[in-house]
């Protein structure tokens, strides 16, 4: 087991019950024997509606920044 999926089992196995058998059904998902192809026509509706958002005004934008403060301070927990 390579050391990145150590480390995500180690944390999702802190999870309450409920959140780890979400993950489950998640990577249970079909999306996630998707071919390529589905898979980039997925991505293509994604970036499409997240557009959409950015456009009317529904998104919540986030400055670069402060994603990358939040990231550290969520690990350094």
């Amino acid at each position: 087991m390579s050391w990145p999926v150590e480390k995500v089992l180690e944390e999702a196995l802190k999870l309450d019950p409920k959140d780890r058998a979400l993950i489950v059904a998640e990577l249970s998902h079909p999306d996630a024997n998707a071919t390529p192809e589905e898979v980039e026509a997925a991505w293509r509706e994604e970036i499409a509606r997240r557009l959409r958002s950015i456009e009317d005004g529904t998104a919540e934008l986030v400055d670069g920044h402060e994603v990358s403060q939040r990231i550290r301070a969520e690990y350094e927990s």
